[in-house]
């Protein structure tokens, strides 16, 4: 058996390489989570678990939100809290993400931003990779994001928040659902009925409600598509490097 986590090119390598050797495959590869934020909601407070999971350890957890739809009536004020969490002094998100994990890294996140500008996006704070020593890239919010830009459709894996407005909510989980990662995704909801719609429509293997990171692990899902395959925490995970094997035993002819 093979359990890798990483990116999704690498598992798709590895599970080639064990179905010729006869061998399991254990993945939890790349996501391209995405963020609801319901029109019912304090665009304020939703501004905070919106950077909170784009820009935690500078947007490289496995689960960070990598786009984000918010419906429109409360877009603008919701857009305007998520830059001012960015430049409020108390915050210091700049300060305290750390730094991308190298400068190959610190090359392929500004050329998603990049696409996305040259494509009609607009930039409305960051932006720009920081001068001097180290691989570090400031926190960028991106309005204007239309559905086939790589911010969107790939995982950026960055301190990055495509943010795209959409009518209403139906909309904002057609277009979450329409990706080829199936990891994990959040709703930001008062409607319990939104919620129930979101869980169980979003092909992926972890949904949560108005927390980004909702005590991860707090179970053991399974990721979707090209996220990965099988359970990768808890007894399931026993289950999973688990061979069993079965004996028929029967006496002896007498």
């Amino acid at each position: 058996m093979v359990a890798h986590v990483g990116g999704s090119a690498t598992g798709r390598e590895i599970a080639v390489a064990c179905t010729q050797r006869g061998a399991k495959a254990l993945l939890e590869n790349g996501g391209n989570d995405a963020l609801i934020v319901d029109a019912d909601v304090d665009p304020t407070w939703a501004a905070g678990p919106a950077a909170l999971g784009a820009f935690a350890n500078a947007g490289q957890i496995c689960v960070s939100v990598e786009r984000v739809y918010v419906v429109q009536a409360i877009a603008d004020a919701f857009i305007s809290a998520l830059v001012d969490a960015l430049v409020d002094e108390a915050s210091s998100w700049a300060e305290r993400i750390g730094p991308l994990v190298d400068e190959r890294h610190r090359e392929q996140v500004p050329a998603h931003v990049e696409d996305a500008r040259r494509s009609g996006a607009r930039l409305l704070i960051g932006g720009e990779p920081a001068s001097g020593p180290g691989s570090f890239y400031p926190p960028t919010v991106l309005t204007d994001c239309a559905p086939d830009m790589a911010v969107l459709r790939e995982e950026t894996f960055g301190p990055v928040a495509p943010v795209r407005v959409v009518a209403d909510f139906g909309t904002a989980l057609d277009e979450a659902a329409d990706d080829r990662y199936g990891l994990a995704a959040t709703v930001l909801t008062a409607d319990m009925a939104h919620a129930q719609d979101a869980w169980r429509t979003l092909p992926v293997g972890t949904v949560k409600i108005n927390a980004v990171f909702g005590g991860a692990p707090g179970g053991a899902p399974e990721p979707r598509r090209a996220s990965g395959t099988g359970f990768g925490f808890g007894p399931e995970l026993l289950d999973e490097m688990t061979a069993m094997k079965v004996v028929h035993l029967s006496p002896p002819a007498s």
